[in-house]
């Protein structure tokens, strides 16, 4: 009995099973189930501690994969406190949009670092010029590239692609080399499963420091981004 009950202690102390620390026999566990029913009916809040944890847990671990992808470009300090993740296609008008204030966030802003996800979900174009800027990333002039296809009005077909690119200063034979390569097909389908994780289902979509803004409005993105700003300057002056 005294091992049913250490297991009940380390089933509830970890909120696993009991048999991850050391093996019990069937009516062990048996007993272990009884107990730990009964406990969790008569303390509901210990069970909804321990969900409201785990979800705490996947939420930061899930923001931190989407904020420090190796493969992405990021433009701004490694280390800075406020992170702003976009999820956008080349096709988007909203995307379009958008560039303006990015790109006065990352001119102005010294603690904001922002993290470029390509979401190509318009169109084949979309794709096209998607596979285009990650495969540029190697020659350093993703940020330049990026700016002119966000810039650009009218078809977005491989000619103005090209053309694009060549203006940004860019190897356009080796851009289209790189551009088939299994690791690009692979980074697109991880930026779709971790838009889909955080239910984006059109473009642009903003997470600042791990809360969604959803579409382009900068107000709200504005408002946002204050908030983050106070955020962090607490944490900091905590931390002192």
């Amino acid at each position: 009995m005294a091992r049913v009950i250490a297991g009940v202690f380390l089933f509830l102390a970890a909120l696993a099973p009991a048999a991850s620390a050391q093996s019990f026999n069937a009516q062990e566990q048996a007993e272990i189930r009884a107990i730990v029913r009964e406990y969790l009916v008569r303390n509901p809040d210990v069970l909804r501690e321990a969900l409201d944890s785990l979800e705490a847990r996947v939420t930061s671990e899930r923001w931190q994969e989407v904020r420090s992808d190796p493969r992405d470009f990021s433009i701004g300090p490694a280390d800075a406190p406020i992170v702003i993740v976009e999820f956008f296609d080349y096709r988007c008008p909203y995307c379009h949009a958008a560039l303006e204030w990015v790109s006065e966030v990352v001119r102005t802003r010294n603690d904001v670092r922002v993290v470029l996800k390509e979401l190509p979900i318009l169109s084949d174009q979309s794709m096209e010029a998607a596979r285009a800027a990650v495969a540029s990333i190697p020659q350093g002039r993703y940020w330049q590239f990026h700016r002119g296809l966000m810039a650009h009005r009218g078809e977005l077909d491989s000619s103005a692609i090209d053309t694009i690119a060549r203006r940004a200063g860019l190897d356009v034979p080796r851009m289209r080399r790189a551009m088939q390569s299994a690791d690009i097909t692979a980074l697109l389908e991880d930026n779709r499963a971790h838009a889909l994780d955080y239910s984006i289902s059109g473009t642009p979509g903003f997470i600042i420091n791990g809360e969604l803004v959803p579409g382009f409005n900068q107000e709200q993105l504005d408002a946002r981004l204050r908030q983050a700003t106070r955020e962090a300057r607490e944490r900091r002056e905590a931390a002192r």
